[in-house]
Order: structure tokens, then sequence, then C-alpha cells
């Protein structure tokens, strides 16, 4: 009798609290900052590489953005950040305080248009493996955009990363 009531209890185990395969195994993502609409680049600006924004802010009258660019060196992440402003009509800003260049493995850049300024690092990974999908962070100065939507994703830090300073 025990070992009929054992198989019956197998047999019918997975009705009793399992849950069912979903094939959803992942969190929701939030939607890329620089897609929503909430605090956009520059108009015409779209950058052409593989990234993710890390942290978007006001600091000192200015936007910082922190991206990290994936799969391509430091030399590709330069020429690709800075085509896609120059292809929205940005050009190398004469006027800037530091004129491009090296400053080691770090590559700058200070490009404008009209009265927009646009200053960047790029800064590569150090070691890096062949591996490795993050290559390197780029960090922009941009002109301060105030939030374009009231819609509730521009208000989720998650989706904007606009942290406050406690959170960063």
């Amino acid at each position: 009798m025990l070992g009929v009531l054992a198989v019956v209890l197998v047999a019918l185990s997975p009705s009793f609290g399992r849950a069912e395969p979903s094939g959803e195994y992942r969190p929701p993502l939030p939607p890329d900052a620089l897609t929503t609409g909430c605090y956009p680049l520059p108009d015409g600006v779209e950058l052409d590489f593989s990234y993710q924004v890390r942290t978007d802010g006001d600091v000192r009258g200015r936007r910082q953005l922190v991206i990290q660019y994936n799969l391509i060196d430091r030399d590709e992440a330069l020429r690709a950040v800075v085509r896609s402003f120059t292809n929205a009509g940005f050009a190398v800003d004469t006027r800037a305080a530091a004129p491009p260049g090296d400053e080691g493995a770090v590559r700058t850049f200070a490009l404008a248009r009209d009265e927009e300024t646009v200053t960047g690092r790029v800064i590569p990974m150090d070691p890096l493996t062949d591996d490795q999908i993050v290559r390197g962070t780029i960090e922009l100065s941009l002109p301060v955009v105030a939030r374009q939507s009231d819609d509730a994703v521009c208000f989720d830090v998650e989706s904007t990363k606009r942290f406050s300073e406690a959170e960063q």
C-alpha cells in the first residue's frame, strides 16, 4: 500500500506547486537611455556602434555622458564617435582649450557646431582579454539638455542612467 501511495505521489508531483516553464529567464531590460527621447544627443547625432550607457547627468553646467563601447578597439571607437558627430554637422573645434590628442592610452577630441561644443575622451580597458565584449569607455561632455518628455520611462533612473550622487 505504501509503495502504491509513493508511485501516485511521484506521478502527481509535477502538478503540485511547480512553475510551468515559460522560456523567459531574463528580467526585462530597461530601454537604451539614448533612444527613449528623454535626454537625446544633439540633433542629428546617432551612435552607429555597439555601446551601453553607464551614467548620464549634468555637472557644472555641462552634460556628462559615460558610455562603454563593445567589440571594437580604442581607435575604431574614436573614429566611430567622431563620425557620429561629424555626420550631424560637427567639426573639429579649433577654439578648444586643450587640443585633441593623446594622453597615453587615452584619446581626446573636441568638436563644435555653431555654439554647441562636445569634448570627449576614449579610454581603453587595460588589461583586455580576447573574449572581452566591453573594450573601453567614452566620456562625453555635451551641452545640457532638458528632459524632453513626461513619459514614465523618463523618470526611471534605470532607463535614463541619471543617478543621484548617492547611487553612483
